[in-house]
């Protein structure tokens, strides 16, 4: 979204009007995945999914570090599938945009 927004403002686009249609656009969007989302209530909820497999690694990763962790899930040159819990704090760069 932030790609085409660059895009139609660098070939003459309002950028006030296009972020106000953006933020709209965010705000419907938002709706419409609260509206579609399921509450996971228990670990049943989870492994009900459409690959068990990949269901219980992810109840395994929450038993372990706890319903209110973030759990990133990352490719590996390995064959193996596991989980790993690492303890301690991360910095990620985060970008932010001023408002209009």
């Amino acid at each position: 979204m932030i790609k085409s927004g660059l895009l139609a403002v660098a070939f003459g686009a309002n950028p006030i009007s296009l972020k106000t249609r953006m933020d709209r656009t965010v705000k419907e969007l938002i709706k419409v995945l609260k509206s579609k989302a399921i509450p996971v209530r228990k670990s049943d909820d989870i492994k009900a999914g459409n690959d068990e497999f990949i269901g219980n690694l992810i109840v395994e990763a929450i038993d372990k570090i706890g319903h209110d962790e973030l759990i990133s899930i990352e490719s590996s040159s390995s064959s193996e599938t596991s989980v790993m819990a690492e303890e301690g704090m991360k910095a990620h760069k985060v970008m932010k945009f001023a408002e209009c």
